[in-house]
């Protein structure tokens, strides 16, 4: 798994806040009891008027002290909430462009470490305007948090799917031993999207244009690569739906008429 970034252990921290101040108010509870126990005792020995402004001085302190606690524990879950709004999508609940590009920084300083690969496989669904078109938004957004769950369960937890936006994803590959390594990951892709499945009332195949773009062969930073590869999936849908191409211009992956593409088609 990626290590934790700063906005990670800003959530990591906000929970063990919590749990501090969960514990603080189960001891001002405790210790509510006890003072009503003090009172009683002491209306005993004291004469009931007393004991009573007792009794309700000390209530209206504790409540106090309560309120405070319980202000604080509702600060500390929206801190929680906020820092995990922050780093996902709303819709699909993948991480989005800001926890993509601190996991993208700290895979390539490891790459550049190790002097190992990584790859960035830009997807986009084809016709899904028509989707939307024909059956609404609503159900639009439904294929694409389904399309989400797939993407994601095809690849490695150590890959990172995020929504780029629309009915566009980025997936990063990390440490990637050769270039036929990404090709494996886009077919399976573009197979698994490919399978049928129901949304609502309809039962729905999708194909996708993914474009590929490789550290450090094709860029040394995030937004290069991420250019790059978004100019390898327009090539790729222009080739046709449910394929594949890489950036470089390699035979082996080189998207020309003359040469035997490196696509992959949905069944």
């Amino acid at each position: 798994m990626c290590p934790l970034n700063r906005q990670e252990r800003s959530t990591a921290q906000a929970a063990r806040e919590l749990a501090g101040l969960q514990a603080q108010i189960e001891a001002s509870r405790e210790e509510l009891v006890r003072l009503q126990q003090a009172v009683i005792d002491a209306e005993c020995r004291l004469g009931r008027n007393l004991a009573a402004d007792i009794v309700d001085a000390n209530e209206r302190l504790v409540s106090a002290a309560l309120q405070a606690r319980l202000d604080a524990e509702t600060a500390a879950r929206a801190l929680a909430d906020a820092a995990r709004s922050a780093r996902l999508d709303a819709l699909t609940g993948l991480p989005n462009r800001v926890l993509l590009l601190d996991r993208f920084a700290h895979a390539i300083a490891n790459a550049s470490r190790h002097g190992t690969r990584l790859a960035l496989l830009f997807v986009d669904l084809d016709n899904f305007k028509q989707i939307n078109d024909t059956h609404g938004h609503a159900f639009g957004d439904e294929v694409l948090t389904w399309a989400a769950r797939c993407l994601a369960s095809t690849v490695r937890e150590v890959d990172t799917v995020s929504r780029h936006g629309g009915d566009e994803f980025l997936i990063l590959l990390d440490e990637v031993g050769q270039p036929s390594d990404a090709v494996i990951v886009a077919d399976k892709l573009i197979e698994e999207l490919g399978r049928p499945h129901k949304v609502g009332n309809q039962v729905l195949r999708l194909t996708a244009s993914i474009g590929i773009s490789l550290y450090p062969d094709d860029g040394d930073n995030a937004d290069t690569l991420i250019k790059r590869a978004d100019a390898a999936m327009y090539r790729a849908k222009r080739q046709g739906r449910g394929s594949f191409c890489f950036h470089a211009e390699e035979p082996a992956s080189k998207c020309d008429p003359e040469l035997p593409p490196a696509t992959g088609t949905a069944n």
